[in-house]
């Protein structure tokens, strides 16, 4: 058996295994009592937040590849990213849309380089944007915290990660990280790789002579983050849940944050263990936060589902 395979097995035992400890923790009818007194119609309009909220990305996406010169039809963006988010889903990596939105908008336009440059962008203004929101917040409800020392903990690393990938991404210092991996990238050369991640690398880094588009991106991150938000405040009001809307923003990020740590699949497992006890921080019971943290993730699934639906479709039309 690969190693690859082997790793992926690994990640999705951790995953169920996280589940299967925090369900095994709580009492079961308890958290069965939780779904049954849930309320449908916030859940519904959680869900045509998740959608608004990839409508944004998509638009996002748009102004990052019209920077380089790509145009391409916002519906068509809309359905990459859709189909996107199945794959993401339903691979052992999150990373797998995002190379479905590489091979197919590349593909289309003859310029993967280009693409596969705005789909890290991309990613990165999505992620971006959860240090300024989390900590602009956290004034607002650091007295109703519980563990502020970790709290803090978990900004900092993330703010030294997000630092280190900026700076990395400055022109300057690219050229002398292009010269420092020369010789690392001579390595791939015999697979006639080299050359291709170098496009790559330029391709991403070109993005600091954008910074109109950067902004946009920006401004469009903070509007799609504030709209998952609210779909998760919604799903909080679905379960009658005394929180508002200010804790969430300080909550979710995190919890974006923790997802992001590759031990288990897509961050199955992980992200109900971080809405557990960040929820936990502001007085909710274990056994309602992970209900609650299940449903937000169906809530996600379900928008997923639709976009494998649209991929399966598409490929019936194609088929002579």
């Amino acid at each position: 058996m690969k190693r690859s395979t082997i790793l992926k097995i690994v990640r999705l035992v951790v995953g169920v295994g996280l589940i299967a400890f925090l369900v095994t923790r709580q009492d079961l009818s308890e958290i069965a009592g939780h779904f049954k007194r849930v309320h449908v119609f916030p859940i519904v309009l959680a869900g045509v937040m998740d959608f608004a909220m990839v409508v944004v990305n998509s638009l996002r996406w748009r102004v990052l590849l019209r920077a380089k010169g790509i145009k391409v039809g916002q519906a068509k963006l809309l359905y990459y990213y859709l189909v996107g988010n199945f794959f993401s889903a339903a691979l052992p990596t999150s990373v797998g849309g995002d190379f479905v939105r590489v091979v197919g908008i590349g593909g289309e336009t003859g310029r993967r380089a280009e693409v596969f440059g705005s789909v890290v962008v991309d990613r990165l203004l999505g992620f971006a944007v959860l240090l300024p929101l989390g900590l602009l917040s956290m004034p607002f409800v650091g007295n109703e915290l519980t563990h502020w020392g970790e709290v803090l903990r978990v900004w900092a690393v993330a703010a030294l990660v997000f630092v280190s990938a900026y700076v990395m991404l400055l022109e300057p210092v690219a050229q002398r990280l292009l010269v420092v991996l020369g010789p690392l990238l001579g390595l791939f050369e015999r697979f006639k790789a080299g050359d291709r991640l170098e496009r790559a690398y330029r391709a991403i880094v070109s993005y600091d002579r954008c910074r109109g588009a950067v902004f946009q991106g920006v401004l469009l991150s903070a509007l799609s983050r504030l709209l998952w938000i609210y779909g998760c405040f919604l799903v909080a009001r679905a379960f009658s849940l005394d929180i508002g809307f200010m804790p969430l923003l300080v909550i979710v990020p995190i919890v974006e944050l923790a997802r992001m740590i590759p031990v288990s699949v897509s961050g199955l497992g992980v992200r109900e263990a971080a809405f557990v006890f960040m929820l936990g921080q502001f007085g909710v019971d274990k056994g309602l936060g992970l209900a609650y943290a299940l449903v937000v993730y169906a809530v996600f699934t379900a928008l997923a589902l639709v976009g494998g639906l649209l991929y399966g479709a598409a490929q019936l039309v194609r088929k002579p």
